[in-house]
């Protein structure tokens, strides 16, 4: 029940009745809760006292409030007991007082995150859940003023530790040095997301005043068109025509190609592809065997290139003396060629190998055909 009333702590909608019916109608033990000071009756609902309600909310860590009021009463009672400190004589009870210190200064950096934290929260639950525009914008600005007061009082809290060295140098003990590293750890972290929720903030008032002009905007066109005035006093009918919304667009649908290995692998994959066939209408059609191979496919077939590689014939011409037709002519190509498919080779190797031939002002013939000689570089 205990549980119940702590989770609807926020709605306040627990009533007798529903406790009644979780505790089997035994009113003695509400009313026992009720005697010491644990719960109390608001009219018909239930609630948490106070000091138990933050009490479970401090040891869950669910509170959402931003106490910057326990910051500062941590800071003065600093101050407090730094000034009781170098004031007393008894050495018992200036250990108490440095031990307080060390508490309180741990207490208000570990107060500070959680701050902090409960300030990002706020922010964003402001921003994302909160319907009414001022409302929001207004909830936005009194977070922004709070974190002005945060690092208000993490200033003030270094400067007490700056400032005040000479309590520090009399209470010269290892904890208390540690206790200050880790204070100002806390601090530097602390500055860190102060800083980008000061940034969140902003962004999130600029978008408020988008979405508020833009509402304006929706609601003025509205009005026009109620008063079927919108044509003649707006150009939407020019604008609405220029821009092409993707929502109104067609569908676009993307094939997706199936790996192979998951449709070899995968079990269900079969019957997944055999029911959206059924779906699309695809008929699969009936594989046969393919007839056994011959005796005729089984030989080997053997056919002589009839290409020829015109860089193995370069090389072996630029080796030799001879012009480049001569060469051509009495290359051994394995196999009959005809001239024109010599004069054919001769003009591609002419023109891809320029730089490396010295064409000269000599023609000689070969049957009918004249060709320049060309010699190797």
């Amino acid at each position: 029940m205990l549980r119940d009333i702590f989770g609807d702590r926020k709605t306040h909608i627990y009533t007798m009745d529903l406790a009644m019916e979780l505790v089997e109608h035994k009113r003695d033990r509400i009313q026992f809760l009720i005697d010491y000071g644990v719960i109390h009756e608001s009219g018909n609902f239930l609630e948490f006292e106070d000091v138990y309600l933050k009490f479970f909310e401090e040891v869950l860590d669910v509170n959402e409030e931003i106490n910057i009021a326990s910051v500062k009463e941590c800071i003065d009672t600093l101050k407090e007991n730094i000034t009781y400190y170098l004031k007393e004589n008894n050495e018992k009870r200036k250990y108490q007082y440095l031990y307080t210190i060390r508490k309180k200064l741990r207490d208000t950096g570990l107060r500070t995150l959680k701050n902090v934290i409960d300030l990002k929260r706020n922010v964003d639950t402001a921003y994302k859940q909160e319907p009414n525009y001022e409302v929001k914008k207004q909830r936005l600005k009194n977070l922004d003023e709070k974190k002005d007061s945060i690092q208000t009082l993490i200033k003030e809290c270094e400067k007490l530790i700056d400032e005040d060295k000479a309590f520090f140098v009399v209470a010269s003990d290892p904890y208390m040095a540690r206790t200050i590293a880790d204070v100002r750890n806390d601090f530097n972290d602390a500055y860190h997301n102060l800083y980008d929720i000061e940034k969140q903030i902003i962004e999130y008032i600029h978008l408020i005043e988008q979405q508020n002009l833009f509402l304006k905007k929706i609601r003025r066109l509205k009005y026009l068109r109620d008063q079927l005035t919108i044509k003649e006093n707006t150009n939407i009918s020019q604008v609405l025509s220029d821009i092409k919304p993707l929502w109104m667009e067609n569908r676009q649908y993307n094939k997706m190609r199936l790996s192979i290995n998951m449709l070899q692998s995968d079990e269900g994959m079969a019957g997944i592809i055999r029911k959206i066939g059924e779906q699309q209408g695809v008929i699969r059609k009936m594989r046969t065997p393919a007839p056994p191979l011959s005796e005729e496919d089984l030989k080997e077939n053997i056919s002589p290139l009839t290409e020829v590689n015109p860089q193995e014939v370069w090389k072996a011409f630029k080796a030799g003396g001879n012009d480049l037709f001569s060469f051509i002519l009495s290359y051994d190509y394995k196999q009959e060629r005809t001239i024109e498919q010599h004069a054919l080779l001769f003009c591609q190797l002419a023109v891809q190998h320029t730089d490396e031939c010295n064409v000269t002002e000599q023609y000689a013939t070969y049957n009918t055909l004249e060709y320049p000689l060309i010699y190797a570089k």
